[in-house]
């Protein structure tokens, strides 16, 4: 007998998945920044400086704005696994199709934001940090951060998938009779 469910149980799998995703994928990312000697909530800073927040009200607006891709792309993840070609059969099948969905929002959300939006609003948060420093030395330490900063975020998202796909099998196995 084969495994079947709605497509609306697989949106509401992903929304729980990709909501406790987003939670785990959190400490990667501040160990990444601790690591660094940077502050730990330095990403939700950057997004909540994005958004036209100030620095000090920045980071609480950015870790709410976190969870905004992670429940849509645990949306996305529950419906596209909710087709016949990719319905999750097995806990192998979820992680892998997790960790799939995790390297792909890399490439397509995060990616895009460090390179073109991030590196400004760095820049005004490390001259804010530290104003004797030049932009130019600034820029430096930028460049010399930015690879760590990728595969330290790479890593992240790929963690978030794991726990996308392992979450997403969970409750798809405790649900079904059949998996």
């Amino acid at each position: 007998m084969a495994l079947e469910y709605s497509v609306r149980k697989g949106i509401s799998t992903g929304i729980i998945a990709g909501i406790i995703a987003g939670i785990v994928m959190l400490g990667p990312m501040m160990g990444m920044m601790n690591m660094m000697n940077l502050p730990t909530d330095l990403f939700p800073t950057l997004v909540g400086m994005m958004m036209g927040q100030t620095p000090e009200s920045a980071a609480m607006i950015g870790m709410l704005l976190h969870f905004i891709p992670s429940i849509i792309i645990g949306i996305i993840f529950g419906a596209l696994i909710s087709t016949s070609k990719l319905i999750v059969t097995s806990f192998k099948k979820g992680i892998a199709l997790g960790i799939i969905t995790g390297i792909v929002s890399f490439a397509v959300l995060f990616l895009p934001m460090i390179m073109t939006v991030f590196p400004p609003i760095m820049l005004q948060l490390m001259q804010m940090m530290n104003p004797s420093a030049s932009q130019e030395m600034i820029m430096g330490q930028l460049q010399v951060m930015q690879p760590m900063m990728l595969i330290g975020s790479l890593i992240s998202h790929i963690i978030y998938g794991l726990v996308l796909g392992t979450v997403a099998s969970v409750i798809l196995k405790r649900s079904s009779k059949t998996y």
